[in-house]
């Protein structure tokens, strides 16, 4: 972090205001999950899809769309904790 302060941008006129976006922090513990095991979930035949949404908690989730349930049933329930929400989405074409 800086000591430095960067003034506030001025909303009171018209015209274009500077884009300053702020830097993001560290990958939550999903995110990291996800970036370790997005490519061996894909690398089984029947995953179509992989990405962090909601569990049955409430609480954050792997999701998994597969294309029928016999894919559904060779995943894990979990890895490291994190659960699966599996989806039976079908096929899916890349248009």
């Amino acid at each position: 972090m800086s000591d430095i302060k960067r003034p506030r941008p001025d909303f009171s006129g018209a015209g274009p205001v500077e884009y300053q976006p702020t830097e993001t922090g560290p990958a939550g513990a999903v995110e990291q999950l996800l970036a370790s095991e997005e490519a061996r979930l894909l690398a089984v035949p029947g995953v179509t899809s992989v990405g962090i949404g909601f569990g049955p908690a409430g609480g954050e989730a792997l999701t998994v769309g597969v294309v029928d349930a016999g894919v559904a049933a060779r995943l894990p329930r979990e890895i490291r904790g994190v659960p699966l929400v599996i989806t039976v989405t079908g096929p899916v074409d890349a248009l």
